[in-house]
């Protein structure tokens, strides 16, 4: 049983802060990526990136919109990789988790995976 120690009028406000914490954390949701792991058993995970933007026909954009074919993706930490294939995303500063199999990528960007190339 919840005990209280101090006025009825301030357990009211103690309740109310509460309630609204609950309320607030109850409804929080950290962006997380949720691909299917399935596809990449045998593979190995070897980055986790957040993507600040993209090259596309020379121009940059700092949001992400998923991936067209020749796209460049642009990590935070300034690297990039090549998108190999078309996929419809949108997201602010997604994370994406990056696998290889031998000479093949993929990443796992919110909940889509996507072919990739490293940069040459």
């Amino acid at each position: 049983m919840l005990r209280w120690h101090c006025k009825p009028e301030l357990r009211l406000l103690k309740l109310g802060r509460i309630i609204a914490l609950t309320i607030a954390l109850g409804f929080y949701s950290p962006a997380v990526a949720e691909c299917d792991l399935g596809e990449v058993v045998g593979w190995t995970l070897i980055a986790e990136k957040t993507v600040e933007g993209y090259v596309e026909d020379g121009k940059r954009d700092d949001s992400y919109e998923g991936c067209d074919f020749d796209r460049v993706l642009i990590f935070t930490d300034n690297t990039a990789v090549r998108c190999a294939e078309y996929e419809y995303s949108y997201a602010y500063r997604p994370t994406a988790y990056i696998f290889a199999n031998g000479s093949l990528l993929k990443a796992c960007i919110d909940d889509d995976w996507i072919d990739i190339w490293p940069l040459r």
